[in-house]
C-alpha cells in the first residue's frame, strides 16, 4: 500500500527589490515565521539556557558584517521582519541561528543531511543533478517553506528554508544548484562572521558554481560548513570549509559524481572533527549514498528517490527516522528530499520521508515570473 508523510509545505512566491520582497515573504509567511521564532526559543534554552532576549543581543552583533558583506540582505530581512511583525533582530537570530549555539558553547544540537551531485554522464537525462536530504528537528516540518523570488537584482531562485531564513538548498536561474552539510572543526567557537546561511543565499545570489565557490572560499566565515555546488554547465565542486583564512578545499568528482555527509572528507582542515567524534554515523551515511549511487553506472531520478529513501543502519540512516530513544527535542528526521536537475530547472521534492512521501515537481521563479502569492506545496504537479 502506498503511504504518504501527511506533511505539507507552502510556497511563498515573492519579487521586487530586497525590502519589498522581504516584507511580502514577510507577511505571506507570518505564521510559520512566528512558528520558527516560538521553536527556536524552546531550542536555546534546552540546548545552552539561554533566554530568547540573550539570543537577540547576540544576534544583533552580526549586524554589521551582515551589512558590509551584502546589505541588500539585511534591507531584505528588515523587510521580513517588518511584514511578520516581529523585531530585526529576530529574524537575524534565525539565520545566525547555528552561529550563536557555538557561542553559547553547545555544540551538541544536531545537524544533520546527505547529499550528493551527479554530473551529465551519469544521468538517464544527460543533466546534472545535485541533490540531499535535508535533516533536522522535528519542529522544521512545521516550518518548512518554500520560497521563489523573483528578482531584476540578480538571478531568481527557489529554495526550501525554514521561514524567516534567506536560503537554504536551492537553485536559481543561471542553472546553478545549491547543497549542504554542516561540519563542525576544533575551530567552530561562535567568532562574529559572515553567518553559513547568509553564504547560503549569496551563493543562490550567483551565476555559477564557480562564481559561487569563489564568494564563498573568499569570505570572512564565521563557521566550517560544507557547500555542494553544480551548475548546468556540467561543472560540480564541493567546498568544505573552516572558519579561518586558508580553511577551504575543493572536492571535484570522482568517477562522475561527489557525495557528502556531516565530517570533513580532506583531513587537515580541522585538528578534530568534532561532528564524527560525537556522531559516527556520518561516515555510515557516506558509505551508503556513495555505494547506492555506484551501484550503477547511470541512474534515473527515480533511482535516486530510492538512494535518499535508504535504511540502511537504521535510525542513523539516509533517510532518517525520529529516535524514540532521544528527548523529544532532541529528536531529528528527514525533513525533505530534494532531487534538482539544474540543466531543466526543475526540483523534485518531498515533503517528509523520501520513503514515504510522494514526489513533487516545482520550477516557479527559475522558469518563469509569478506575481507574490501564498500557494500549497501540494498544487504543483505530482510525478
Amino acid at each position: 500500500m502506498h503511504r504518504t508523510s501527511g506533511i505539507t509545505f507552502p510556497v511563498v512566491r515573492v519579487a521586487g527589490p530586497p525590502a519589498e520582497r522581504g516584507s511580502q515573504y514577510g507577511t505571506l509567511a507570518r505564521d510559520r515565521i512566528h512558528r520558527s521564532i516560538a521553536a527556536y526559543e524552546r531550542v536555546f534554552q534546552h540546548y545552552a539556557g539561554w533566554d530568547w532576549a540573550t539570543v537577540r543581543r547576540h544576534a544583533a552583533r552580526f549586524t554589521k558584517t551582515i551589512d558590509d558583506f551584502a546589505p541588500a540582505l539585511i534591507a531584505e530581512m528588515r523587510g521580513i521582519a517588518a511584514g511578520a511583525g516581529v523585531d530585526l533582530e529576530e529574524i537575524l537570530a534565525l539565520n545566525t541561528r547555528s552561529e550563536i549555539m557555538f557561542a553559547a558553547g553547545d555544540t551538541g544540537i544536531p545537524h544533520e543531511c546527505t547529499s550528493f551531485a551527479l554530473q551529465p554522464h551519469r544521468t538517464t537525462t544527460g543533466t546534472m543533478i545535485v541533490a540531499q536530504n535535508w535533516d533536522w528537528l522535528l519542529h522544521a516540518q512545521e516550518t518548512a517553506t518554500v520560497l521563489e523570488v523573483t528578482r531584476d537584482d540578480g538571478p531568481s531562485f527557489v529554495t526550501l528554508v525554514e521561514a524567516g531564513l534567506l536560503a537554504k538548498v536551492g537553485m536559481n536561474e543561471a542553472g546553478l544548484g545549491l547543497c549542504t552539510n554542516t561540519l563542525v572543526s576544533d575551530g567552530d567557537e561562535g567568532r562574529i562572521g559572515v553567518p553559513y546561511h547568509v553564504l547560503l543565499r549569496t551563493a543562490l545570489d550567483s551565476e555559477s558554481a564557480r562564481d559561487a565557490a569563489e564568494v564563498i572560499a573568499s569570505a570572512e566565515r564565521a563557521l566550517s560548513a560544507n557547500y555542494l555546488l553544480a551548475d548546468d554547465t556540467g561543472f560540480a565542486v564541493d567546498l568544505e570549509t573552516a572558519p579561518r583564512p586558508d580553511g577551504v578545499r575543493r572536492l571535484s568528482p570522482g568517477n562522475g559524481q561527489i557525495t557528502h555527509a556531516n565530517h570533513f572528507r580532506a583531513t587537515d582542515l580541522t585538528g578534530e572533527d568534532l561532528y564524527a567524534k560525537r556522531k559516527p554515523h556520518t561516515l555510515d551515511r557516506l558509505r551508503n549514498i556513495t555505494s547506492g549511487l555506484s551501484s550503477s553506472g547511470v541512474l534515473s531520478v527515480d533511482d535516486m528517490k530510492q538512494v535518499l529513501a535508504d535504511h540502511v543502519d537504521h535510525p542513523s540512516s539516509v533517510c532518517q527516522h525520529p529516535n524514540e530513544a532521544l528527548h523529544p527535542r532532541e529528536r531529528t528526521a528527514t525533513i525533505a528530499g530534494i532531487i534538482m536537475d539544474v540543466t531543466d530547472r526543475t526540483m523534485h521534492l518531498a515533503a517528509g520521508r523520501p520513503c514515504v512521501a510522494r514526489w513533487e515537481t516545482v520550477k516557479g521563479a527559475v522558469s518563469h515570473r509569478q506575481p507574490p502569492t501564498l500557494g500549497t506545496f501540494e498544487r504543483n504537479r505530482p510525478e
